[in-house]
This record gives structure tokens, sequence and C-alpha cells, in this order.
């Protein structure tokens, strides 16, 4: 099998978290938070273990990473616990659906800007923005359909001069590209454990910067946290604040271990990979005319379509010779204007450090007779 569907979950896992699923799942971890017996500790032990290693890869103190049920969750508890009906907020025009969906879901008022503009045409339209009311900005880091990363450190540092919060979804960015709460100036980030970070589905993270008031969010999910338990409400502070019920342990093992990977092998190290199979593709299917990609650039994924032929029926050919890519409109249907003119979306082919260029000579030598048929 070649797998080339990462932006959807990465695959092959590094060994480190297939040892730490199996160690969670058959050692002996009770309730984090629930107990002061050894079984409770060892889980406590290894969830805050999770949380320093996600605070040194993201910029942030342990206490501020919050464990969700995986990115779509943080990022609804980061829009639906800040923004009120009738309230501006601005997003890009090319986002998945688990930022835009909350947003209509909010009731906020939205404007976007256009993704595919020059750095300083990006700014001017979120400052007219919030010169115009927008009191929070929401935006990828990286699409989930393109190879383009918005310029989120620049973002951050307006919204942060202009009194704005800044919400940053980082579902393809994280572990990839270089993100720092601080230094960026993003008072929420959200992130999947089972894409770049390399760990498994069902968790991710809600990311606050270190000066963000955790107050101004309202809890989305109410339950037992471990703490205050004769309080009615939730407590006030993070981590808790944000973290109603149990924590899935395995798959927050899973997640320690997937950031420790990260750090260890390096965020450039693994985009230089990426890029380098991103090429090899691009090289390897250069002058055939009946592969048409859509704005193509060295990166972590690409769009494509193949003359005559639906997105889907191509990825179906594909699996065929042992392929796996994604068809459709990847959750993202606004972004799709920069690609198939009738709306029915495109394949896509996402990278991972574990990809090699044989693989990509592969895929190359497949779509080519495919769109000789």
């Amino acid at each position: 099998m070649i797998y080339f569907d990462n932006a959807a979950t990465t695959y092959p896992k590094p060994g480190c978290v297939i040892s730490a699923v199996n160690a969670a799942s058959s050692g002996a971890y009770g309730n984090p938070g629930r107990g002061g017996h050894r079984a409770a500790m060892a889980a406590a032990e290894l969830v805050y273990e999770a949380r320093v290693r996600l605070a040194l890869l993201f910029g942030t103190l342990p206490e501020r990473v919050c464990f969700t049920g995986g990115c779509t969750a943080a990022l609804n508890q980061a829009i639906l616990g800040l923004l009120r009906r009738g309230e501006r907020v601005m997003t890009s025009d090319i986002e998945h659906n688990s930022v835009m969906r909350p947003l209509y879901a909010s009731g906020a008022e939205i404007t976007t800007f256009p993704a595919f503009s020059r750095t300083e045409e990006i700014l001017g339209r979120i400052n007219d923005g919030i010169n115009n009311g927008v009191s929070c900005v929401v935006c990828t880091c990286a699409s989930n359909v393109f190879p383009l990363v918005l310029p989120y450190g620049q973002i951050g540092a307006l919204c942060r001069d202009r009194g704005v919060v800044f919400i940053a979804d980082g579902a393809q960015a994280a572990g990839v590209y270089d993100i720092n709460v601080g230094r960026d100036n993003i008072d929420v980030l959200c992130v999947p454990s089972h894409k770049g970070l390399y760990g498994v589905t069902g968790c991710g993270a809600l990311i606050l910067s270190a000066d963000f008031d955790a107050e101004r969010l309202r809890p989305v999910l109410s339950g037992g946290s471990g703490v205050n338990s004769a309080e009615p409400f939730m407590p006030k502070e993070p981590p808790e604040r944000f973290e109603a019920g149990t924590l899935p342990v395995v798959p927050v093992a899973a997640l320690a271990a997937g950031a420790g990977f990260v750090l260890d092998t390096g965020v450039g190290t693994i985009r230089a990979c990426e890029e380098r199979i991103c090429r090899a593709v691009l090289d390897g299917l250069s002058g055939a005319d009946a592969v048409r990609f859509y704005r193509a650039a060295p990166g972590t994924l690409l769009c494509f379509n193949i003359e005559g032929k639906s997105c889907e029926e191509t990825a179906d050919l594909l699996d065929g010779y042992g392929i796996c890519v994604r068809a459709g409109l990847h959750c993202a249907p606004s972004a799709h204007k920069y690609t198939a003119p009738d709306g029915t979306g495109a394949v896509r082919v996402s990278f991972s450090y574990f990809n090699t260029e044989n693989q990509a000579k592969a895929f190359c030598e497949a779509v080519r007779r495919l769109s000789r048929l």
C-alpha cells in the first residue's frame, strides 16, 4: 500500500506511538484526577507529560494545554465559547467546515478575506474588518486543500495590536510548520492528535497562550472535572475548565509519544521530507497534459483532476493500484472555487515523513496510465 492520505490521518505511526498505545492499553492506568491511588496517579503523570510536550512544542505553559475529543471539538470550544450572536468575526475564504459550521452556529456575522492574496492585502482586509467592528479572527494556519500557508504570525501581531482575539486552526500545520502561540500572538490554537503529531484519532488539544484570559471562553461542555466538585459551575482556570469528564488516556498517551517524536525529529526536518516527496510528484507528472493541478507548489499536499474523469473515479482507480488518496470537497467547499469550476471537488494527495521517493514514482506512473485511458 502507498498511503498518500496523510492530511486525513497519518500512516504509519512511529514505533514510539504504537508502544505508547500498547502500554497505556495494558498498563495499570486509572482515571486521572479521580483518586490518589497509584493507578490514578500513574494516569495523571502520563497526562501531565503530554501537556509538557505540547507546551514545549507550541510555546505555552503545561496548564494551558487542554485536551479535547479532537481538533473539531477544540474549535467548537473556542468559537462557541467566545462568540455571541450578532458579533462580527472574520475568517478566510478557504476554511474547513470545522471552522465554518461553528461560526454559523454561533450566530456571528461572518466576513472573509481572500486567502490567495499578498500578505499586505490580507492584513489590510483584516484591519478594515476590525475598523468595522470585527472582534475575532479565526482562520487556518495551513490549507487542507492547497499547499498554502497563511501568514498566521503577522495576522496574530495585527490582532494583538488591535485588541482582537485570534483563534488558529492548526489541523494541517501542527507538527509540520513552526507554530509558537507566544511569538505568533495566537490566543487559542486548536490541534488534532492524529495528523502531523502522529497520534491516534479521538483526541486533540485546545492550546491557550500564557496571557489569554481563559474566562473569556464559556465552557461548551460541563461535568466532572476532578476539582471543586462542590461548585455548580466549571472551574475558572484551565485545563480543568475545558476538560469535563474522563480524559481519553490511551489517545493522550499516543499524543504524548507523537509530540515527542516531532520534537526529537524537528518540524523543519519533517516538512523538508514532505516537500521533497511533493516535488517528486510534481516533477514526475510534468508534461502530463491530462493532469491538472490546482495552485500547485512544493508543500505537504496537492490537489488535481484527470481530464475526463471525476475525482471519485480517479481515486477509486488509484485504489486499484494500492494507492490511498482522497477525493471530493475535503470538508472545505468554499475552497473549491479555486479548483474544479463545476464544484465537484478534486483528488488530494498528502504526504508524511514516512513517504518515499519510490512511492512518489509509483504514484506518478499510475496517474500517467490513468490519464492515457
